[in-house]
């Protein structure tokens, strides 16, 4: 829910109420699988690095417009760090416990 709101505001200010998806909240679920992974492999919840490098490189095409297609990269760069500080967190107080 918070990636989903937040992507979301994010790509408002990008580019205004007319856009859909939920483009965020995979990129904020890929954030927080690959970072989890990383901080504690016990956990068992990984995602492998060709991914994650496949979806910055598609955050860079769509910057950069490669394709000629609208994409909501506000949207996918708030989600991306969206999950990325939600697996910090989780992982950080993962670590205070043991």
């Amino acid at each position: 829910m918070i990636s989903a709101l937040l992507s979301g505001y994010v790509q408002q200010k990008f580019s205004g109420p007319w856009f859909g998806g939920l483009s965020g909240v995979v990129y904020a679920l890929m954030g927080y699988v690959w970072l989890r992974g990383e901080r504690d492999p016990q956990s068992g919840i990984y995602l492998q690095r060709g991914l994650i490098i496949f979806a910055l490189l598609w955050i860079v095409a769509g910057w950069l417009d490669w394709f000629g297609m609208s994409m909501a990269n506000g949207a996918h760069i708030a989600g991306l760090i969206v999950g990325l500080a939600m697996a910090f967190v989780d992982t950080l107080n993962a670590r205070k416990r043991t």
